[in-house]
Formats: C-alpha cells, sequence, structure tokens
C-alpha cells in the first residue's frame, strides 16, 4: 500500500510512518502546512490513501481534490478531545477512517454517526531508545514541551508539578517555544529556566544525561488520552515525573514504571527523595522502558488497525488470459515418431480480496487495568 502523509511532525516521521513501513508499506511524508498544494505529491507519488494528524489550514488543500481523484483521507484525531468540534469533526465528516486517542471521544464520533476506531500514542524502540549523555542536558530537572497553558489540565499540571520547583530554585530547565517567555501568555517562566528550542532528536540524549524529566498533559479526563510525550520519554529510558490523569493511572504503575504527583507538596517530596536515590531511578526507568517496549509501541499499534486500512486499498486489476477457440479436427499426418500433445495452462483465479472491515459497533472498552498492571498491590516509599 502507498501511504502519503500529509505532515512531518515526528509522532509521524519517527512514529507511525516507520512502523507501516516496516510491514512493508511505500511511505512517503509532506510537511502540508508550507506547500500550496498536495496535488503535485498525489500526481507523483500516486498513493493509495491520505493519512493526516490535523491541521487548522490543510482543510482547503486535502478537499476537494482527495474527492475528485478517489482518495480515501484518513484522519487520525490527535487533539481530541479538546479540538472535537472546530477540527476533528470537521475531518471526520469528510474521512474515510477516523482514529482517536480518546476513548471517550469513540460516542461523540458515534452521535454524528461516525464509526471512529482506538489508536493510542506509542513509541518506536528503534528511535526512542537509550541515548548517550550529553553536557547540554546536564540539570537535575527537564520538561520538554512547549507552553500550552491555555489548557485547563495544563494549568493544573503547571501548579503540581512545574513551579513548586521553580519557587525553591531547584536546577530545572524548561525546553520549547519561546511562549514561555511570552507576556501575553497566561503562564510565563523567569528567563534563567528557559533552555531555548530543543530539537526532538536530542530527546534520548536529554533522557540519558537529566535526572528527572517532567510530564504535563492537557487532558486529564480520559483514561486513554495522554501526552504523547509519556510514551517516548519512557522509551528513551528517562524517569518520568508527571502530574497524576487517569490515563496514567491506567496504563502505569506508580513508583515501577514512573512516577506521578497529585499536588505541589508531593512533587517536592518526590523531587528530594529521588535525587538522593539514583540506582532507583535508574532501575524505575529501566522498567518503565520495558513496560512500553512491551505494549506501547507503534509497531504493535498499526498492525492494531491493518485491517482498516487494507479495506481502502485499490483492489488489483486481474485480466484473465484469451482462450483460443477449439482448433477443428486435426488431419492426420504420418509422422515417423508420435507426437505428444500438453493441455492448455488452465489461467491462476485471481487472489481473493481483503477481508471485510468489521460491522460498526460499540466502542471497546478502554484498556483493562489488569491487562497493564503487575499487580494491585499498592507500592509504598518512604519519601523522608
Amino acid at each position: 500500500m502507498r501511504i502519503l502523509f500529509a505532515n512531518t511532525a515526528p509522532i509521524v516521521k519517527y512514529g507511525i510512518g516507520p512502523a507501516l513501513a516496516e510491514l512493508g508499506h511505500e511511505v512517503r511524508y509532506v510537511f502540508l502546512d508550507q506547500e500550496p498544494s498536495l496535488e503535485p505529491f498525489i500526481n507523483e507519488f500516486n498513493p493509495d490513501i491520505v493519512f493526516n494528524d490535523g491541521g487548522t489550514g490543510r482543510m482547503p488543500k486535502l478537499f476537494p481534490l482527495l474527492e475528485q481523484r478517489g482518495i480515501p483521507h484518513v484522519y487520525w484525531a490527535i487533539e481530541d478531545p479538546v479540538s472535537f468540534d472546530f477540527l476533528s469533526l470537521p475531518f471526520a465528516q469528510k474521512s474515510a477512517l477516523v482514529f482517536t486517542p480518546c476513548w471517550e471521544s469513540l460516542a461523540d464520533y458515534r452521535r454524528h454517526g461516525i464509526s471512529a476506531h482506538l489508536l493510542m500514542f506509542a513509541c518506536n524502540p528503534s528511535y526512542h531508545r537509550t541515548g548517550t549523555p550529553d553536557s547540554r542536558f546536564n540539570h537535575d530537572i527537564v520538561f520538554s514541551g512547549n507552553n500550552y497553558s491555555y489548557h485547563p489540565a495544563r494549568q493544573k499540571g503547571i501548579a503540581t508539578v512545574l513551579q513548586p520547583l521553580i519557587d525553591h530554585g531547584y536546577d530545572l530547565q524548561v525546553y520549547g517555544n519561546e511562549w514561555w517567555l511570552d507576556p501575553n501568555q497566561s503562564y510565563t517562566i523567569p528567563p534563567s529556566y528557559y533552555g531555548g528550542y530543543m530539537a526532538n532528536e536530542d530527546l534520548p540524549a536529554v533522557c540519558a544525561t537529566a535526572r528527572i524529566i517532567l510530564g504535563l498533559h492537557s487532558v486529564d479526563t480520559s483514561r486513554t488520552m495522554m501526552s504523547m510525550r509519556t510514551f517516548e520519554i519512557l522509551g528513551c529510558q528517562g524517569f518520568y515525573l508527571t502530574q497524576w490523569t487517569p490515563a496514567i493511572e491506567e496504563m502505569f504503575i506508580n513508583h515501577h514504571h514512573l512516577v506521578w504527583s497529585k499536588s505541589p507538596e508531593e512533587t517536592l517530596d518526590l523531587v528530594n527523595y529521588y535525587l538522593q536515590h539514583p540506582q532507583l531511578r535508574q532501575r524505575i526507568a529501566r522498567q518503565g522502558q520495558a513496560e512500553v517496549y512491551r505494549k506501547h509501541t507503534y509497531q504493535q499499534r498499526v498492525r492494531e488497525i491493518m485491517l482498516y486500512l487494507q479495506s481502502l486499498a485499490k483492489p488489483s486489476v486481474h485480466v484473465q488470459p484469451q482462450v483460443p477457440p477449439p482448433s477443428p479436427a486435426p488431419v492426420q499426418v504420418q509422422v515417423s515418431h508420435p507426437v505428444a500433445v500438453q493441455p492448455s495452462p488452465v489461467p491462476p483465479a485471481p487472489p481473493a480480496s481483503y477481508p471485510a472491515v468489521p460491522p460498526p459497533s460499540s466502542p471497546p472498552p478502554p484498556p483493562l487495568r489488569g491487562a497493564v498492571r503487575y499487580s494491585r498491590k499498592p507500592v509504598r516509599i518512604k519519601l523522608y
């Protein structure tokens, strides 16, 4: 299958795209936001599907072009549920397939007559791997991400895990866009804590160098939707201290795969404790990496959705060879040696078509707690 992605973001270029390529599909990427039209890329690549993860300015570049060309549009609504109404729903209504990382959003799509499917974030072990320490990131605590403080859940996370550490003067650096210093934003940090832009390719080195990697989330009401950084940092064997969300607790074990905090006071206690216990940090980081490699890779995710993608592939055209009409009765000819006549070969039957996509049904339940936990016993540590 020929798959054209309408974005080159790391989640595509280093995540789901390579996983599809590993299965033998031909994959191409275009950063449609910076292109005037998708048409030249369609003419050159002739894709079976166009895979898109959103983008507010992409709609007029995709439609009606894809409809005119008869190319299915596959939409991965990675901004659900916060952007459902103004971004996800308009794209979904024009899509042949819809995926979302938010289990709760499946019901929202169903109310609009759209059958969506769960596709959570993950990591790619060939990219999100244990890195080499880099002195540029030699800090006790690092946060890597942009300043999306307009999300209420993000504001809560900042107040829980980031601001307390700034208030108490910890060795902390924040990497991301310049919104962290923009006075027009609802939240800013002192310039001394801002490390500037960090290339995504540096994430393995950051996780190998900084003692603690912080996590913030824009959604704290879902059992499956969380920051994609969770899987990526764990894949890079980073020690991850994050704000608590239902999804974090659903997928991981506290003090075993990662550590979560529910209050500023708890954040300070956890940081003080784990900075003094490097071997325990390293053990938790290794266990977190093993967990995402075992259950949350893009290779696993794409295998779960291949049946749906294959249903959109253009069927191959099989031309039956023309069988000549029967020859007239042969003329009896005297020959010195008999001639053996081979029967005409029977043309092979065309291969069976792809299996049909299962009919729409109620959304599957979110991952069961028992399926992602080692045990239900609480893990206790002494923080003083």
